[in-house]
């Protein structure tokens, strides 16, 4: 029901309000005392063309996903800036996202796609092994190039994610359910349009949903329709930033808010992650009503050497609103691989 999307990345249900924030809320103001890192942008040549990413800090490489699917990495740039001191942090635009190259058929937007960039940047950068962070959707994604390539995994973070279209299923099930009972005018709208054979991915929908389901991502009430009191700076780039929802469209279907279409359907990954051995943190919110730690529990019980733990104060981004123990729980994974 609701995208994976990074933290302000606006999501296509928030064009009247990634995961947290207004159509435009890459352009939110900037606040003075937000944390500030210096970003060197890069990209590395792909068949389809570009790959982007953007690089800041010292010490070991970690490389972040953002959500969606389609979001671009430029607030997780922002959410990130706590650790490069700690790490030398790498932020991913697969392609199709961010400032990367898009693809002329949208039905190549595939997770098995994504996972092609992630092997591709780990082999760009020169690294034998690569500890990997994933938020959201991008969890999924790191779960799927570790499942893939279990030997170039060095530790893995799995943060406010699902593991497949069944927990994906599971999520818009709660958000149908969410609407029909806590706005049943909204609910009687929403199936009257499905009765004139009108589907999810348009944006009156998100006007209609908006208001409904925003507070399913926030632990904090007051964090819900509105954005958190520090954001991201403004994109240089809003129109590559935004969510791509191309992408979202390709991989999830026509009708993304009621079934897992697109090319995520059937797509399920508890059976592989045993193949996983290195080290993995895998993290929730205990108000995460999207990706609730039922789910985190269900991936980290299935990887070999999984650590799970729950931000008692947060939802989806427990980077927003418990930040502090956040970077404190991921810098010390971190330092306890090998």
């Amino acid at each position: 029901m609701l995208s994976l999307q990074h933290p302000l990345m606006p999501t296509r249900r928030q064009l009247a309000l990634f995961l947290g924030a207004s159509t435009l809320s890459t352009l939110a103001p900037a606040n003075p005392t937000a944390p500030s890192t210096d970003w060197q942008e890069h990209t590395t040549e792909t068949p389809d063309g570009p790959l982007a990413y953007a690089r800041a800090g010292q010490g070991p490489l970690l490389v972040l996903l953002p959500g969606g699917p389609g979001g671009s990495g430029w607030a997780l740039r922002h959410w990130s800036a706590s650790l490069t001191d700690h790490f030398t942090v790498v932020v991913l635009d697969n392609i199709g996202r961010g400032r990367s190259e898009r693809l002329a058929d949208p039905r190549r937007y595939t997770l098995a796609r994504d996972v092609e960039d992630l092997e591709r940047l780990r082999q760009h950068l020169g690294q034998e092994r690569l500890c990997v962070y994933g938020h959201s959707y991008g969890g999924l994604l790191a779960q799927a190039w570790g499942a893939a390539h279990p030997q170039r995994v060095r530790g893995l973070i799995l943060g406010n994610t699902l593991h497949g279209a069944r927990a994906w299923q599971e999520q818009l099930e709660r958000c149908k359910a969410q609407v029909r009972f806590q706005h049943p005018a909204v609910w009687a709208q929403w199936q009257a349009d499905r009765a004139r054979g009108l589907r999810s991915d348009r944006d009156a929908f998100d006007t209609l949903l908006s208001p409904c389901l925003d507070t399913l991502y926030w632990h904090n009430p007051e964090h819900a329709g509105r954005k958190p009191p520090v954001g991201p700076p403004p994109s240089p780039q809003p129109e590559r930033d935004r969510l791509n929802r191309t992408v979202y469209l390709a991989m999830l279907g026509d009708d993304p808010e009621w079934e897992v279409g697109g090319t995520l359907a059937g797509v399920e990954m508890l059976p592989q992650l045993p193949r996983i051995q290195a080290p993995a943190l895998v993290l929730s919110g205990r108000a995460d009503r999207i990706c609730p730690p039922s789910a985190a529990q269900e991936i980290a019980s299935v990887l070999p050497q999984a650590q799970c733990h729950v931000f008692e104060g947060s939802g989806h981004r427990p980077f927003v609103e418990e930040p502090e123990a956040w970077a404190l729980r991921v810098a010390g994974f971190g330092r306890s691989l090998d």
